[in-house]
């Protein structure tokens, strides 16, 4: 069975109609964070098409409003939001099928701007007006609480493992990294200068590149550092299907962590064609690999994608954007009361952004997945302020 026919005969199921119902911590509930590390960009995914001031602070990578007739235009979800066409066979087919939740508006309280502090809070699961504190991240309590004898475990997709794992249980972790992505071509640059050879402004010119080309190595550095060793998106729909193998297989892998780089787009971000909607497509294709790949168990499964922090309301000189705050979560699996956009949201105006520049947030993560690990494990309140001490218990009816 390809995966679009597999996609359009998933139909939702128990939970989407019973919203009383709990999964029981011994059962074979699966659940897989993926983290986009470098602050991917949620307003491009998750597109507010009602918006003026969304097109008007961004003349050239706005997505355009839903057009039947324009394949390059978000897809209408409601009367204010609409998805980036790049996903439409996988992610779309998801939200149809109701067996995804997109909210907006979502993050943690960290203010810092820092790719490295804002991923260490995340992943330790605290409030960041309370420092750092590094024995333990939330998913290494989270098996702590509800592992017992269930023999419900966690497993680490990723290079070194993830400090959400890191704390007093051993958590294993198994890198899936495969090639490092090639430099990139100077020829351009090179061109531009053989023109001036010869020329009174050769100097002038030389100088301005070489400037240019130091500015750029710190930024590509920057880029990269941001994405912590993680594999980017080319590799993740064949990286997918194995981490949906071994989650299905074994009991002892019921709760994974994976991550992708390659989100930290201050420069030629592009629009619906062009380096996020390349990483948003394969990103579609790899969640959708992985929803096939888990066969019956997906309806088992919950699947959250998120991000450090998101990116500035206004695109930047470099048709690109800078790190913001607030950003959009995504709630995935068989039996996710999906097709819906949830959770606070705010008119787009100006009296609305945070520090006139980005997204608030209204909807705390550690809130979200809770509200997740609740349903799903049964969990009462004290275990959640375990796992995530100090986050508001709030229901989102996700699952």
């Amino acid at each position: 069975m390809n995966r679009r026919l597999f996609l359009h005969r998933v139909t939702v199921s128990g939970l989407t109609l019973c919203s009383t119902r709990l999964w029981a911590a011994d059962s074979d509930s699966k659940l897989l964070i993926v983290m986009l590390r470098g602050a991917y960009d949620g307003l491009s995914l998750l597109v507010p098409h009602y918006s003026s001031l969304y097109y008007e602070r961004r003349p050239h990578i706005a997505i355009s409003k839903p057009n039947p007739t324009d394949s390059k235009s978000a897809i209408f979800l409601n009367s204010d939001w609409g998805l980036h066409p790049s996903v439409e066979p996988t992610v779309h087919a998801l939200y149809r099928n109701k067996q995804i939740v997109f909210i907006p508006f979502s993050g943690s309280a960290d203010i810092s701007r820092s790719h490295f502090q804002a991923q260490d809070l995340m992943e330790l699961g605290r409030d960041p007006r309370n420092g750092l504190d590094y024995q333990s991240g939330w998913m290494n309590r989270l098996v702590s609480v509800i592992g017992g004898n269930s023999g419900l475990g966690g497993i680490s997709f990723t290079n070194n493992l993830a400090l959400a794992f890191k704390g007093s249980l051993n958590i294993p972790n198994l890198s899936l990294k495969g090639k490092a992505a090639s430099q990139p071509d100077r020829r351009r640059a090179e061109l531009l200068e053989s023109l001036y050879e010869g020329q009174k402004l050769q100097a002038v010119v030389e100088e301005g590149m070489e400037t240019q080309r130091d500015a750029a190595v710190e930024l590509d550095k920057e880029m990269k550092a941001s994405a912590r060793g993680a594999e980017h998106t080319g590799e993740f729909e064949k990286n997918a299907r194995t981490i949906g193998r071994l989650m299905r297989e074994k009991k002892s892998y019921s709760i994974g962590f994976a991550d992708l780089g390659g989100w930290d787009t201050h420069v030629n971000q592009g629009n619906a064609q062009g380096h996020l909607s390349n990483n948003l497509e394969k990103l579609g294709e790899g969640l959708s690999a992985f929803a096939e790949t888990m066969g019956p168990m997906w309806d088992r499964t919950v699947v959250i994608v998120m991000s450090e922090f998101g990116r500035t309301f206004k695109e930047n000189g470099s048709r690109g954007t800078d790190h913001g705050h607030g950003n959009t979560m995504w709630i995935l699996g068989g039996n996710v009361r999906g097709g819906r956009i949830a959770g606070r949201q705010a008119a787009l105006r100006d009296d609305n952004l945070f520090q006139n520049r980005d997204l608030p947030v209204l909807n705390d993560y550690r809130s979200v997945v809770a509200n997740v690990a609740k349903r799903m494990y049964g969990m009462n309140n004290e275990q959640i302020q375990i796992v995530f001490p100090g986050a508001a218990s709030e229901d989102y009816e996700l699952v």
